[in-house]
């Protein structure tokens, strides 16, 4: 068993300093079931792995059992990433002022980032790399500031190089909450230079997405307005792949709604939602529209809401483990499996959810992937096209991250105590 919680402070300082790019001077080479010194695995467009590991980027083709590294930069981070279903890579680093073009073909082609638009800005980094559908070019989102003032630019970035980056987007003064090729979606505050951050952005505008086509052209829709509902702020909803746009939201009066929103639709659909009364709510949004809430209550165990898209409520209470041992008791990952079947790890454990909403999960302590000092990352990546879990794991000196086959953990899982059902 791990060291008591005692420990978990330093533990987490250490993690803290390894994710803001403390590179291990030796690491380990990685390996077909584990994924040494890594900030986090992302899922190729083609059905690939792409690991994302301080100053290196390296990828697992698909069907593939190894890692073959793309590029590295030493005494740098590797920032942004993005693949096509082509099996094409773009990437950035932090220091580097260029753009890596990684082609099918084996090629590295090196890009000029944009420059700034406004002078005398602080930082122009770029926030977010994407493919276009047509294969010819890119969208690379920056973001600075001049002073108090925030501004993003997207760009239209040719890939061949033949032409000038051109703006497709400027805004100035707004909270970036996605970011996409098909989408972008911001928060905009009444006032210039009001402060809008992660915690608040009161009072909100407006609500908007601009809608990317095939080329990268911007329309711009209204999702929500301000002078038809009190929005304080607004958070994504992140979850499966085909979700529609959904939005938590805040409003005046500590009241919280789900907003919903699909490219055609005049205006969000917008549904209230109770708030919890105890823990941190997590959200995951199901492709159905369905919004999957966790809140953990450490004496009375985990409870799961389904949001309907009709508005609908089903509520799941897990109760906790009798265990004197177990004080991690946070939601650390959740997803859906490529048979339509809900996993989640809460602590040590995997749940294993099955189609009939109202039975109980199956359980399976995956505790002993942990070496001593190690902690949980938070950092989960499920691979659908292998039904593979990859769970990160943070230490003093790494993240990691081991490879469950969900097949073969689902076999060995066991039935949980029966729950609590509610609808509504």
């Amino acid at each position: 068993m791990r060291n008591v919680a005692v420990l978990l402070s330093m533990t987490l300082v250490a993690s803290v300093a390894h994710a803001e790019g403390v590179e291990p001077r030796n690491p380990k080479a990685n390996t077909a079931s584990r994924v040494y010194a890594a900030t986090t695995l992302l899922n190729a467009a083609d059905g690939g792995l792409i690991s994302v590991g301080f100053s290196t980027l390296a990828r697992m083709a698909p069907g593939a059992r190894k890692f073959e590294t793309l590029h590295s930069i030493k005494g740098d981070s590797l920032y942004r990433v993005a693949t096509s279903e082509r099996g094409e890579v773009l990437a950035t680093w932090e220091k580097d002022p260029s753009i890596h073009y990684f082609t099918r073909d084996g090629r590295h082609v090196v890009l000029p980032q944009p420059g700034s638009p406004r002078e005398g800005s602080n930082r122009f980094g770029v926030e977010f790399l994407g493919f276009l559908p047509n294969g010819r070019e890119a969208l690379v989102h920056m973001d600075g500031n001049d002073k108090s003032t925030q501004y993003d630019v997207t760009f239209r970035l040719t890939l061949d190089g033949s032409k000038p980056p051109e703006p497709v987007v400027q805004l100035v003064s707004a909270r970036r909450l996605d970011m996409s090729t098909q989408r972008a979606v911001y928060a905009l505050p009444k006032k210039a230079r009001q402060g809008c951050d992660h915690r608040s952005c009161a009072p909100v505008e407006e609500v908007v997405a601009f809608v990317f086509d095939e080329n990268g052209n911007a329309q711009r829709k209204t999702i929500l307005n301000g002078a038809e509902l009190s929005v304080t702020h607004a958070h994504m909803v992140w979850g499966q792949k085909d979700a529609p746009l959904i939005l938590q939201v805040e409003l005046q009066q500590n009241e919280r709604v789900l907003a919903r929103w699909r490219p055609g639709d005049a205006k969000a659909e917008v549904r209230p939602i109770t708030r919890s009364t105890h823990g941190e709510p997590r959200f995951y949004a199901l492709a159905s529209g369905d919004v999957v809430e966790t809140n953990v209550d450490y004496d009375e165990g985990l409870t799961i809401t389904r949001h309907g898209i009709d508005g609908s409520r089903h509520v799941t209470a897990v109760p906790v483990l009798a265990d004197p041992d177990n004080y991690d008791h946070h939601v650390h990952g959740i997803g859906v499996r490529k048979d339509g079947r809900l996993w989640m790890q809460w602590g040590d454990h995997l749940l294993f959810f099955g189609r009939n909403a109202d039975a109980a999960p199956r359980i399976h302590n995956i505790e002993p992937l942990l070496t001593r000092h190690a902690e949980w990352a938070g950092a989960d990546v499920y691979v659908p096209s292998q039904d593979v879990l990859w769970v990160g794991i943070d230490s003093a000196r790494s993240r990691d991250f081991v490879r469950l086959d969900l097949a073969d953990v689902d076999k060995r899982a066991k039935p949980f105590a029966q729950q609590k059902v509610a609808r509504e």
